[in-house]
């Protein structure tokens, strides 16, 4: 075959990050702010003297500073932790316990091909001794595989927006196994967009 063979890594170029490093972002990020807002909290209960009391034994105005300065500082912490770590607020605001799909979850099969000339149809992905090698239907010609659009299937799909700026198209492999292609349409359609 005239294309040559490359190692599978073209996804981490655009550093794309998985579900399960996405969860430990949200994870750090909401720990850092909720150890943030209750330093800051018990810093005023502290610089009052002690005072405080916003619980269920009593309620003073001591109290209600230290509570809403740990709110405005928790909260103000969280939109911090979310703009450094760049997690969805729905993984921030669990700690990490929910997390966006992966990549692999929304693909959708794809042609798989030995030889060019047996193809007929739109896109496909084309193998040299179980190696993919290259993809058909992207351009007017084959675009090598090194070259293509692809992220390994535990890529989170928040992490696919670089890829849909230039390509129509992802295609979701690990290694030698294809799972599919998520197609620009398919990605808009999920985020209700």
């Amino acid at each position: 075959m005239w294309i040559r063979k490359t190692t599978f890594n073209s996804w981490k170029g655009y550093g794309v990050r998985s579900v399960r490093e996405l969860r430990l972002a949200g994870l750090f990020g909401y720990t850092a702010a909720l150890v943030l807002g209750l330093l800051i909290s018990l810093a005023v209960h502290f610089g009052l003297g002690g005072h405080g009391q916003l619980g269920w034994q009593g309620l003073n105005l001591a109290g209600l500073l230290e509570g809403l300065l740990f709110l405005l500082s928790f909260t103000v912490s969280l939109w911090i932790a979310q703009r450094a770590v760049r997690v969805p607020c729905t993984t921030l605001l669990t700690a990490g316990l929910v997390g966006p799909w992966s990549a692999r979850r929304l693909a959708k099969e794809v042609v798989v091909l030995e030889h060019v000339e047996s193809f007929e149809g739109r896109l496909a992905v084309l193998m040299d001794q179980g190696q993919p090698v290259g993809v058909l239907g992207l351009g007017d010609h084959v675009v090598p595989w090194d070259e293509a659009p692809v992220v390994a299937g535990q890529v989170a799909i928040t992490e696919l927006v670089p890829f849909f700026w230039k390509y129509s198209l992802v295609i979701v492999a690990d290694g030698q196994r294809i799972h599919g292609t998520i197609t620009r349409e398919a990605y808009l359609r999920l985020l209700g967009l």
